[in-house]
């Protein structure tokens, strides 16, 4: 058996040329990749895995080149080591796991580039097609938790996340903390993503995936958004409310909104001030026309609080006043 024809090299190929023509053939060859009949293909990848294994260790090399393939089976050596005898243990998937890191061929299907190298070394097998079975790796998608002074504000956060990245070999790979300042937009609701294309986790033989931030809104103490709009609530006393007494908001952006209340307050009351929502989130070509913002509208909902304890005289005073209220 003829180790160097069988992976298509020279007798003083290299090491690294050893290495390079099993990578090639490996592939070429292996089952999974292969559309050829199942005992040919495994075959001839059980050849290649053994003349890899004879031509990458120097002593085996050394000793099948000065006396030939039988002699090595039969053995001897010894100072040099050897003796035994060489026989292959009929384990090419082991030999392929060893050498590429991975029982994976699918994630081998790179250049030197790193680019998808399926239409060139293996066009011949696979028409230059893909292989739609094999996921790339997954997109890394981040929470982002954001108050909703830092939504109607706008701000930039810095988010720390880890991610899965390839090895100098190209192979495997392991996972490193970053951290990456990100610009929160104006108005950006929950469930909306920021992506950065190819800049989540990385693969053998794949692009690298997306890394996605998604904005979750944290609970407000006061406010509460719906769509652009916003909900507050209002605690005031039974005295404010039949008063219809003017109400103050601290808004989200810190102004002090004076409400007027043109009637006398009722649980069911609902007052709506236009404008003063939330911002309406602008897309990227929007803002470069610098367009003004839009807001929404911000509805009052008024928690109307009474007392615990009133005296008699107290009830009866009120009740008269109501009274009075209701015949007029």
């Amino acid at each position: 058996m003829d180790y160097y024809k069988i992976l298509e090299i020279n007798r003083d190929a290299s090491a690294s040329e050893v290495a390079k023509a099993y990578n090639k053939l490996s592939l070429k060859w292996h089952p999974k990749l292969s559309k050829l009949d199942h005992n040919t293909t495994y075959h001839h990848f059980c050849l290649i895995s053994e003349a890899y294994e004879v031509l990458s260790d120097p002593i085996k090399r050394t000793f099948y080149d000065k006396y030939g393939e039988e002699k090595l089976k039969e053995g001897f050596f010894a100072n040099g080591n050897l003796k035994g005898g060489y026989s292959f243990a009929g384990n090419p998937e082991e030999i392929f796991e060893k050498f590429f890191g991975t029982s994976n061929p699918f994630a081998q299907l790179i250049d030197t580039n790193g680019s998808e190298n399926h239409g060139t070394l293996f066009s011949h097998a696979f028409g230059g097609q893909n292989f739609p079975g094999i996921p790339g790796p997954k997109d890394l998608e981040i929470q982002v938790e954001c108050t909703l002074h830092e939504l109607y504000n706008g701000c930039a956060k810095t988010v720390s996340y880890q991610r899965q990245v390839l090895n100098k070999d190209g192979i495997t790979t392991r996972q490193i903390m970053e951290t990456k300042e990100i610009k929160i937009d104006r108005g950006i609701e929950t469930g909306q993503k920021i992506v950065y294309k190819e800049l989540g986790n990385e693969a053998a033989g794949f692009k690298s995936s997306d890394l996605i931030f998604l904005i979750k809104e944290t609970p407000h103490p006061t406010f509460k958004r719906k769509g652009n709009d916003l909900l507050y609530i209002a605690k005031i006393n039974l005295a404010n409310a039949i008063a219809a007494d003017p109400i103050q908001i601290i808004t989200l952006d810190n102004r002090k909104l004076q409400v007027p209340v043109d009637q006398i307050i009722s649980p069911k009351y609902v007052k709506m001030i236009e404008s003063e929502g939330m911002p309406v989130f602008q897309q990227d070509e929007v803002k470069d026309f610098g367009k003004p913002y839009t807001f929404g509208n911000l509805y009052i909902r008024f928690d109307i609080q009474f007392p615990e304890d009133l005296t008699e005289s107290q009830k009866n005073r009120i009740k008269d006043i109501l009274l009075e209220g209701q015949q007029q």
